[in-house]
């Protein structure tokens, strides 16, 4: 690993790292895995000194930094495990069907180098080390991470670990402010770009990606509003109030799968859930944002929430508060992610639930509160949130994303700009290799491009 800033640095990271891609994306899955999983080890070794530096730089709990330490390791361990068993890549054959009876058959290489944005809200999960990283690695790719700028000692002291274990230039980190970014992305070695943060810095990554000579492939994840509805049965039951406020106030709002907007029945049992949990929302502890601009950002909104005609504010002198409005004023920024402990409660006719669900943007998550009596009310307004999220939670809360095989952690512009894609689970390797179709190549000659 080297360190390296301004964007000269950033264009010899990149080349270094297209010098390395041909050697590593042949590496054999089984070597990738074990990579890996000293990768893992490493970082579990390192772990005191990584969560104390991610506490102080963050303001997030060191207990909760070590449950994300062990969702780091243990998601680079899964990806290394899949790849090594050829489930990311299933060989495929069609027999005898080209010219001369030859067969073909469908094997995956790696893309090439890849561009990783650590982000700020999991420094460790999805920082430098995080589930982007892991995933290009498993696929053979070599990464060429931006630092957080809000955490740099964290960042440098996992890229530390990394490079101790991996090939020479097969990860480089490095650091700087939007010239660094954007050279990065136009750096010619690099093949594709893996981000986690704001609409409009995703945007701007996709901008510069689509206006290279060679356009490439941009996964990025940005803003999701996560609505969940609730349904008049679900209603009757005081105790969402307090699993929901949970998830609107958890690390500070700062995750995300935070609900945004929370629609309940126009029934008395909903308007008595909606009041229960603007004031849970309102009486939770809080902490520090992870960046003073985003605390800036969330203490605008407030303000400009408490001039909407028609709302409400339920709000704590410490920074969480609940907006509660009727459905009719659903428009304009009540309908935008707001970072931070905040969130939209809306009451709305049970009958309007499906025309609202289809005025939502894409999102991540959508979610429903239901008793088996109204199931019969859920199934078409399930039907429309699928068109709208990547993720549907029956009877949960949206935060807390399991790193599995099935998970599908992406959904419609603008939650992310890949809604066929996944940035978690076993899938997420897929964003990072391609199909190559072998017409009439001998199985010896051919084996060695089993990615």
């Amino acid at each position: 690993m080297t360190d390296t800033t301004g964007t000269n640095s950033v264009t010899e990271a990149a080349r270094r790292a297209g010098a390395a891609a041909e050697d590593f994306g042949a590496l054999a899955p089984a070597a990738r895995r074990d990579l890996l999983d000293a990768c893992a080890a490493a970082l579990e070794e390192a772990t005191d000194e990584i969560v104390a530096l991610a506490a102080e730089e963050s303001g997030l709990a060191a207990e909760a930094l070590r449950g994300e330490m062990a969702r780091t390791t243990g998601q680079l361990r899964l990806l290394g495990a899949h790849v090594a068993a050829g489930r990311h890549a299933p060989e495929r054959v069609s027999a005898g069907v080209a010219a001369g009876g030859a067969d073909i058959r469908t094997v995956h290489v790696a893309v090439g180098p890849v561009a990783v944005f650590a982000a700020s809200n999991f420094p460790l999960a999805f920082g430098v080390a995080g589930g982007d990283t892991a995933s290009a690695l498993a696929a053979g790719c070599p990464v060429v991470v931006k630092a957080h700028p809000a955490q740099p000692e964290t960042g440098r002291a996992v890229g530390r670990v990394l490079g101790a274990v991996l090939p020479e230039d097969v990860f480089t980190l490095v650091e700087g402010g939007p010239d660094v970014s954007l050279a990065l992305v136009r750096a010619p070695e690099i093949r594709a770009v893996g981000f986690t943060g704001s609409l409009a810095g995703g945007r701007a990554l996709m901008d510069a990606a689509a206006a290279r000579p060679d356009p490439i492939p941009v996964y990025a994840e940005m803003g999701s509003l996560n609505p969940v509805f609730v349904l008049p049965g679900a209603a009757e039951n005081e105790e969402w109030a307090t699993a929901l406020a949970g998830s609107v106030t958890r690390a500070m709002g700062q995750l995300c799968t935070k609900p945004g907007l929370i629609v309940v029945p126009e029934t008395p049992e909903g308007e008595k859930l909606a009041a229960l949990l603007a004031e849970a929302v309102a009486a939770a502890p809080s902490h520090r944002m992870l960046t003073e601009p985003m605390a800036r950002a969330h203490e605008e909104w407030g303000t400009a929430a408490r001039a909407i005609p028609d709302a409400t504010v339920t709000a704590s002198p410490e920074g969480p508060f609940a907006v509660r409005v009727p459905s009719t004023a659903l428009r304009g920024p009540l309908l935008e992610e707001h970072f931070g402990p905040a969130v939209v409660i809306a009451t709305a006719p049970v009958s309007s639930y499906g025309p609202l669900s289809r005025t939502l943007p894409g999102t991540l998550t959508a979610t429903l509160l239901a008793t088996p009596k109204d199931e019969p009310a859920a199934a078409p307004l399930l039907r429309a949130l699928t068109l709208r999220a990547g993720r549907i939670i029956w009877n949960g809360v949206p935060t807390g994303v399991a790193v599995c095989d099935v998970m599908v952690h992406g959904g419609p512009w603008p939650a992310t700009s890949a809604p066929w894609s996944t940035s978690v689970g076993t899938a997420a390797v897929e964003r990072f290799v391609r199909p190559v179709a072998l017409q009439g190549v001998p199985a010896g000659v051919a084996g060695g491009l089993k990615g």
